[in-house]
């Protein structure tokens, strides 16, 4: 199990709010996973925002579909890149090039609403890069080396996870909850992943930041708003239903899918299982073309 950063860090990111006359430039540039320079004019950014990315030192960004993924110059080129196939795989599970539900993409393509980043180095990231950023872009959803790898060799199956689970959490606070409020609403306790959250609380469910009866937490932090807590849950809900390996397990989080699925209320399954939300239901192939 990794672990995660107090979330109050990330809910203090305040959505940006650029002048009306700096407007995004630029056109989709032809490849969906396509990583490109920063200064590169097809990216659709307003100008404050590239120049703010730039004196942040991420210097390579990737647009798929337009959603934003922007990440440190000292990232891999390849990890950029795989954070891209992962992010167009869950927005486009055929693999067409056309996004599975555009109501959604559109929820989860304006930066200043909310992107991904991806930073190297944790001291770096809170002391000089995230505060200029917060000025001009939205809410940021990390992916950071300091979980892919922290101060082992690099592991392949671990980068994929963390990956996996932080485009997931990002998918469903800002784009399937926004969307879908009564299904996949995370900022109270009213929706069905929501419900399904309380139901399991202490009874198959436990994040590490949180306490239970007799179960005291086990790290520092403080994850009980929904916003938190059912964006967890749920991540690792959808990625061991589909048969896939979470980067870790809530404590006492089933281990199998069989024992997960017997777990599960039908109404979350009913949910997860109507083709119209559009959730995943097999694993991942990580293999997304360049369209």
């Amino acid at each position: 199990m990794r672990h995660l950063l107090p979330y109050p860090l990330l809910l203090l990111c305040a959505c940006a709010s650029d002048p009306s006359n700096d407007l995004p430039t630029g056109a989709l540039a032809q490849g969906v996973c396509k990583v490109l320079s920063t200064t590169d004019a097809r990216l659709r950014l307003t100008s404050s925002q590239r120049e703010a990315l730039l004196k942040s030192d991420m210097t390579r960004c990737a647009q798929p579909f337009g959603v934003l993924v922007a990440a440190d110059e000292r990232i891999p080129a390849e990890t950029l890149a795989l954070a891209a196939r992962v992010l167009a795989e869950l927005l486009d599970q055929d693999m067409d090039g056309v996004p599975d539900d555009r109501a959604v993409v559109e929820a989860v393509s304006n930066p200043n609403t909310a992107w991904l980043a991806m930073p190297h180095d944790h001291d770096d990231w809170e002391e000089w890069q995230l505060p200029g950023l917060q000025r001009k872009l939205g809410y940021d959803i990390i992916i950071p080396t300091w979980w892919m790898i922290g101060d082992e060799e690099r592991d392949d199956e671990r980068v994929k996870a963390v990956i996996v689970e932080e485009i997931v959490h990002f998918l469903t606070q800002f784009g399937y909850s926004t969307v879908y409020p009564a299904e996949f609403g995370v900022e109270d306790w009213t929706s069905v992943i929501a419900r399904e959250t309380q139901r399991a609380q202490c009874v198959f469910w436990q994040h590490p930041e949180n306490d239970c009866p007799g179960s005291p937490a086990e790290s520092r932090g403080d994850c009980t708003d929904p916003n938190c807590d059912v964006v967890e849950f749920y991540q690792q809900v959808l990625v061991q239903s589909v048969g896939m390996e979470p980067g870790w397990r809530g404590i006492g989080f089933p281990e199998t899918r069989e024992e997960l699925e017997g777990l599960l209320s039908e109404e979350i399954k009913r949910v997860m299982n109507e083709p119209s939300f559009h959730q995943l239901r097999k694993p991942l192939r990580f293999t997304y073309p360049n369209l």
